[in-house]
């Protein structure tokens, strides 16, 4: 049993180093804007940072740091100006809500919940749910803490 558990260990170790080696997570971080970094620096906590990725926006650009903290994801976006825009944590059913946990049941009653996240965007507080059956395909249903609902949007269909 232990010489399985130091394997794993090593095996985690050496995907780690091989996932932050050449094109690292370090390289691609210290190329962000420095506003970026520092509000990053700032709210990354001790997470273990996953990866940067970046996207047109309506005011500029906007970058998403992805980390993992306490096993589950915590991501951060930030705009090219440094201003948090949004913090993404995983979560699950038992930890929102019951206003925005009914709500999202009813909206996936058929469905398998895949992924929920617990959104924090300019002071306010959703839900949100990707969510999949076999009749409606997959899709995400987002909910504001009382239960009203944001927004639903099609990703797939049938599959």
């Amino acid at each position: 049993m232990t010489i399985s558990r130091l394997f794993l260990a090593g095996l985690a170790v050496s995907a780690l180093a091989l996932a932050f080696d050449g094109d690292s997570f370090t390289a691609k971080f210290e190329a962000l804007p420095q506003a970026v970094r520092e509000t990053a620096k700032a709210h990354m906590e001790d997470a273990l940072p996953v990866s940067i990725s970046s996207a047109q926006g309506q005011q500029g650009w906007n970058y998403q740091i992805n980390t993992r903290l306490n096993g589950k994801y915590h991501d951060l976006v930030i705009d090219d100006k440094g201003t948090l825009v949004a913090v993404k944590d995983e979560t699950d059913l038992a930890s929102i809500p019951a206003e925005a946990r009914a709500a999202i049941q009813k909206h996936g009653a058929a469905a398998k919940v895949v992924t929920l996240e617990k959104v924090t965007e300019g002071g306010q507080v959703t839900y949100g749910a990707v969510l999949k059956d076999d009749t409606q395909g997959t899709y995400q249903v987002r909910v504001a803490a009382d239960g009203t609902l944001k927004s639903k949007s099609q990703n797939e269909h049938g599959k």
